[in-house]
């Protein structure tokens, strides 16, 4: 068994490395979140049977395979990935046949999870390269994500410890703040290449009050 995940490691590894080396400001690192990080994103979010998780940029399925882990647990979780690299995308569906994934954009999550006639999600994990993502972008991240999270929903992402002093670093962590009734940084996860730090985000702000985020008219906070 050891020696299965072994392979399955190396093999994400090798791969990844490949994506990187094709559009490394897509990908943002040379290697997949280590299981100490998958452990840190999911830490204490207590998901039952029912709830709907939803994952931005799967990758390899890192985080993804706790997901099947708990599903194969007994845990029913629905889930929804949504992978924009297509190479990314179809090697997911390859890798977890019983999960659904979407080509698509997280920018675009409230269609996406209106087309599909979704409830709304207990918890959103994002993997992607949020430092590399132009402010627009981001702030339609945030808005569609406050309005697909229930009202105590959580949202976590995680950025790595040597970009923290960054103003790309700097205007995640205001917007964690900005959109989230509470908002904390985690002890930064040594065990992972790089180490990085899990921003949590809990009770999102757009269940209740717009807020001034500079976005196109259609793109805004809906406010249910």
């Amino acid at each position: 068994m050891s020696g299965t995940v072994s392979k399955q490691s190396f093999d994400d590894s090798v791969y990844f490395l490949r994506r990187f080396l094709r559009q490394p400001r897509h990908i943002a690192s040379i290697c997949p979140s280590s299981r100490h990080l998958t452990a840190r994103m999911f830490e204490g979010l207590a998901l039952r049977s029912g709830d709907l998780l939803i994952e931005y940029g799967p990758g390899t399925g890192s985080f993804t395979v706790e997901v099947e882990r708990m599903r194969q647990r007994g845990i029913e979780l629905k889930y929804l990935g949504v992978e924009k690299d297509p190479g990314m995308y179809r090697f997911l569906l390859r890798r977890f046949p019983n999960l659904d994934f979407v080509l698509g954009d997280a920018a675009n999550i409230v269609d996406i999870c209106r087309e599909r006639g979704l409830p709304k999600a207990t918890a959103v994990l994002s993997g992607l390269p949020m430092l590399f993502i132009d402010r627009p972008t981001l702030e339609c991240i945030f808005s569609g994500t406050g309005q697909c999270l229930t009202r105590d929903g959580v949202f976590r992402t995680f950025s790595y410890v040597h970009s923290f002093p960054s103003r790309g670093a700097a205007q995640l962590r205001d917007l964690m703040d900005l959109c989230f009734e509470s908002y904390d940084l985690s002890a930064p996860v040594l065990r992972n290449l790089p180490p990085a730090f899990v921003l949590s985000g809990r009770g999102p702000r757009t269940m209740e009050a717009p807020l001034a985020l500079e976005l196109a008219p259609e793109q805004g906070f809906s406010g249910n």
